[in-house]
This record gives structure tokens, C-alpha cells and sequence, in this order.
């Protein structure tokens, strides 16, 4: 998961740099074209009866909700900083503590309700809602976040069913025609200079999307998720030395009550795991 904390980081970064001059509808259409690109080489070498799977209505939802999620999350840094888009984005375990519940039965304890009020609490210090201004980038960041949950908890229930290549690949080309439409209607087309920041993003995309896939594959959904929250710091460097953007101090004071509540509640079950197995 730092792998991919780190992964996204630098694609958010590159998102960024490319919204320049690209509309975010482009952006994720060239991250679902190359992306299935990238994987075409293993599916070749797996050969076409791999991707056999009796799940198809929940890929589908998971596209659905992904692409969604991708398009709220990449045009929410068009409109404010990075590192605050991120930290908003912090509240995603929240909706996956729920979802995870409600669909896919997980027991969530009681320690992890708390970390997510705290959590809930750091959110809100980030927001300042009634004493700063609640614009739409913020509104958008927020949805991300609970879309997000949702196409995790899709992807913690796939990645118990099929195998993880599997699971990526359909991502990928089931979001590719929903991401057509919307980018064909904006298009610009990309120049030679713009082609190698473009392979750069979705490489790294296409990197983070596996090792989160790979991550709920082995863990619980709503214990995975929580370890993204490392991406501020990484965020806050890159936006500073790209685009000279610096986090205000709420958003720090924000970050560091939903990293403490994360830290808490990941400790926590580590230590209930281990006391499970050896009873």
C-alpha cells in the first residue's frame, strides 16, 4: 500500500501538469487507452479464457463507480490545491468502513468506528465549514472520496474471485467506452512533447492500480484503505516543488488527526490478529 500511496501520488502530480492543457475528460480516457495497452501483453500471454469470470455485473458497477470517482478526484485539483483535494479525500475509509459492512458482511470493530468519528473530525478542521469558504473543489474531493469507497469495496469482493491482472484488466477496459464519449466531445489532440508526460501518468497509474488491487486482495477493505493517507506528505512535496502550492495549516492540523486515528485503529487490529492466532 506505500506503494501505492506513492504511485498515486505522482499521477495526481502529472494529472496536475496535464489539466494545462488537456480537459479531465481526455485525461482519464488516455489513463484507460493506455492502460489497456500495458496489459495487453500479459493477456496475450494468459490467453483469452483467463478473463472468464461469473462477476460481470459487479465489474461493471466497479467501472462505473471508478470512472466517476477518477473523473471527481482529477477535476476537483483543477479547482483547488492538491494537498487539499487529497486530504478531503482522506475520508474515503470512512465510506469503505460502510460499505464494506453493508455488502461485503465484514466485522468492523468497535475501535474503528471511533478512528473513523476522529477521522470525520479531522475532515471537518480541513474544512472550516461556517468559518471558510465551502467552494465546489471541496464538494467534488468529498465525492471522490465515497465513490472511491464504493469501487473499493467492489475490488476487495473481485479480488476474492478472480485474479489480480484479472481484476485490473476489467477495469480498465470496461471503463475505456464509458471514458470515449465525454473525451471525444473535448478533444485535443497531443503533440510528440506531450506524449512523454502522458506514458509517464498512466504507467504510474496503471502501477498503483495493481498494488492497490493486489493490497485488498490480502487485507480487509476497510483495514487497507487508511494506509493511503501517507500520500499527503508526498503530495505536499511534489505540489511545492511543480507548483509552488503550499498546504494551509488547517489542512495539516486536518491530516495529522486522520493520520493519528488511522495509525491508532491499524495498531489496534494488528494486535487483536495476533492475539487471534495465537488462541
Amino acid at each position: 500500500m506505500i506503494a501505492a500511496a506513492i504511485a498515486f501520488s505522482v499521477t495526481i502530480t502529472m494529472v496536475r501538469y496535464l489539466s494545462a492543457k488537456f480537459t479531465t475528460f481526455e485525461i482519464v480516457f488516455f489513463r484507460q487507452v493506455f492502460g489497456v495497452s500495458i496489459m495487453l501483453p500479459w493477456l496475450i500471454r494468459a490467453g483469452i479464457g483467463i478473463l472468464k469470470t461469473g462477476q460481470i455485473k459487479v465489474y461493471l458497477t466497479r467501472a462505473v463507480l471508478t470512472y466517476c470517482a477518477m473523473f471527481a478526484a482529477y477535476y476537483s485539483i483543477t479547482l483547488i490545491t492538491i494537498a487539499d483535494s487529497i486530504a478531503l479525500q482522506f475520508t474515503l475509509p470512512f465510506f469503505t468502513i460502510i460499505f464494506a459492512m453493508a455488502i461485503l458482511g465484514e466485522k468492523v470493530r468497535t475501535h474503528r468506528w471511533i478512528a473513523t468519528l476522529i477521522g470525520f473530525i479531522g475532515a471537518m478542521i480541513i474544512i472550516r465549514p461556517g468559518f471558510a469558504d465551502i467552494n465546489a473543489g471541496m464538494l467534488i474531493a468529498l465525492s471522490a472520496a465515497a465513490l472511491f469507497g464504493g469501487a473499493d469495496t467492489c475490488t476487495r469482493f473481485l479480488s476474492g474471485k478472480d485474479k489480480v491482472n484479472v481484476v485490473v484488466f476489467y477495469g480498465f477496459v470496461l471503463q475505456l467506452p464509458i471514458a470515449a464519449v465525454p473525451a471525444a466531445m473535448t478533444w485535443v489532440t497531443p503533440e510528440l512533447a506531450d506524449m512523454g508526460y502522458i506514458l509517464t501518468f498512466v504507467i504510474v497509474a496503471v502501477g498503483a492500480q495493481f498494488c492497490i488491487t493486489q493490497s485488498f486482495s490480502n487485507a480487509e477493505a476497510s483495514l487497507v484503505s487508511p494506509v493511503l493517507f501517507v500520500r499527503l506528505p508526498f503530495v505536499a512535496v511534489l505540489g511545492f516543488l511543480c507548483f509552488g502550492e503550499l498546504p494551509g495549516t488547517w489542512t495539516w492540523v486536518g491530516a495529522a488527526i486522520l493520520f493519528a486515528s488511522t495509525f491508532w485503529s491499524t495498531r489496534r487490529d494488528a494486535r487483536i490478529s495476533k492475539a487471534e492466532a495465537a488462541s
